[in-house]
């Protein structure tokens, strides 16, 4: 991964730790993420008549984007719910460090190879050991049944949906530069155009619960300015992405050096959100960043 690409994680990273902590401080509902999702799409649109190769796109990109926004929208609905019922500084570094160890095996699945050295194991390993360590209080903790939370099962959703974007919109990008399409054009148009993918799935299924009937015309009332800078970050956050995608070939490494940000994240929701983070906590975070810089290093 080039300096570039490297330097646009970064920042991204930054921004997806902010807006993480903006949709727990307001009362996080799949209404509030979308809201969020939507504001940030019509913050960027005009992107869409800057650059407009996007209309002549073939038709199987369509495709991928109808699959991403899906991915997406589980992404979110079940980060809002996990967030509605547990902490921040345990949930948001699971959602971001177990993709790391599933992305490659979905390469595997969907017909690549894997090229993992005994370094990229040890990595995973240790980020696996975390991963089973963080929602402990301690180490007595330790039970099967100490993990069946709707907390953790909902950060699963997310999981889910991260390992499927982070895949689907890496083809999306390919296919956007098969066409002719620069990585900073294809990068900031797709942005937007999954923004609204999202949004279309989000949105119905926001009707399908009372709850969030309710919390939807609540947050259009009382907490769109919060909508319009947490949306914006969100856009924001991924178009840096999406962008160092075009500068790689490998979709894991982008993965893997977005988690500078579960520190991050981390430490702010303690310090802004008054969450307590037990000593086996703190390990467990630690052990987790180690895995993933050496994952992450060549």
């Amino acid at each position: 991964m080039n300096s570039l690409a490297l330097t646009l994680v970064l920042v991204s990273a930054c921004l997806h730790a902010g807006w993480n902590l903006l949709g727990k401080k307001q009362q996080p509902s799949l209404a509030l993420f979308t809201l969020m999702m939507l504001a940030g799409a019509i913050v960027f649109s005009p992107w869409l008549l800057i650059y407009r190769d996007w209309l002549a796109l073939p038709l199987e990109f369509w495709g991928v984007w109808l699959l991403s926004g899906a991915f997406q929208g589980i992404y979110m609905a079940g980060l809002a719910w996990a967030y509605a019922r547990g902490d921040v500084s345990v949930l948001y570094p699971l959602v971001r460090g177990l993709p790391v160890i599933l992305v490659p095996w979905v390469g595997v699945w969907l017909g690549g190879y894997l090229y993992l050295s005994t370094q990229d194991w040890l990595g995973m390993f240790l980020i696996f050991a975390a991963c089973v360590l963080l929602p402990l209080r301690r180490l007595s903790d330790f039970h099967w049944r100490f993990y069946m939370t709707p907390a953790l099962g909902f950060m699963l959703l997310a999981v889910l949906g991260t390992v499927g974007y982070s895949w689907v919109d890496k083809h999306a990008i390919d296919l956007m530069r098969q066409e002719g399409m620069m990585p900073f054009s294809a990068g900031m148009v797709f942005m937007v155009l999954q923004a609204w993918s999202a949004f279309l799935w989000m949105l119905p299924s926001c009707f399908m619960f009372a709850t969030e009937r309710k919390a939807l015309r609540q947050q259009w009332q009382n907490n769109m300015r919060v909508c319009i800078m947490a949306g914006s970050m969100v856009l924001a956050t991924y178009g840096l992405v999406l962008i160092a995608m075009g500068h790689t070939q490998d979709v894991s490494y982008v993965v893997a050096l977005r988690q500078a940000s579960i520190p991050i994240g981390a430490l702010l929701a303690v310090i802004w959100l008054k969450e307590v983070l037990s000593p086996i906590k703190w390990i467990a975070l630690t052990i987790m960043m180690l895995g993933l810089v050496l994952v992450a290093l060549p």
